[in-house]
């Protein structure tokens, strides 16, 4: 029975995108978790990258120790809480490190710390700390460009529909954004992605 592959709630998206034929919507969402499956390398890629430079540049703004300085924590605001909940979880499994924090905080909160307030604070010379950012991207479109990956990355993991999505362009900028961040991660991970030749399979 097809409500044992998948809830009527989530067919219907799916049978509304195949016309209401039940075999193509089924089909669609197998391409879909196959499409969805295929950018997890690269949308895992960005999110390294990013909270590499970022967890770096903490380091040198604040020591070893970043996530317990208070002028850090003044900074974040509302997002001290968040760190004190990763620095938490890290105590009770035993030493926290900073690389620790780094993979324990979520790509959200990577991404905000490129938020308008935090530029004079964090990035007063943007290239000094993303040393691979081309001279023409600004600051600004360096935070739009990871905040639309980060909203596509959510659908993603959430396993959320992304059928209706220009996958081309999805792909593209957050190839682009990797590259941004480390060109010889992105020569190196495009080697293994699997994303257009899925993208060309759709039903």
């Amino acid at each position: 029975m097809v409500s044992n592959i998948i809830s009527q709630e989530r067919l219907t998206k799916y049978l509304k995108a195949a016309g209401y034929d039940t075999q193509r919507a089924l089909d669609l969402y197998g391409w879909n978790i196959l499409i969805s499956e295929a950018f997890f390398p690269v949308l895992s890629a960005s999110e390294v990258c990013l909270r590499n430079i970022i967890s770096s540049r903490l380091v040198a703004l604040y020591g070893p120790t970043w996530w317990d300085d208070a002028a850090f924590l003044t900074q974040i605001g509302n997002g001290k809480r968040i760190v004190k909940t990763a620095r938490d979880k890290l105590r009770k499994k035993g030493a926290v490190t900073s690389g620790g924090m780094t993979a324990e905080l979520n790509f959200g909160f990577w991404v905000n710390m490129l938020l308008a307030r935090h530029e004079p604070v964090f990035w007063a010379n943007l290239h000094a700390s993303f040393v691979d950012l081309p001279p023409a991207v600004t600051y600004n479109a360096l935070y739009v460009r990871c905040d639309a990956v980060r909203e596509f990355r959510n659908r993603v993991f959430h396993h959320e529909p992304i059928l209706h999505r220009n996958i081309t362009k999805e792909y593209s900028q957050i190839m682009e954004l990797i590259t941004w961040l480390s060109p010889d991660k992105a020569k190196w991970i495009k080697q293994y992605s699997r994303v257009m030749t899925v993208a060309r399979q759709k039903p």
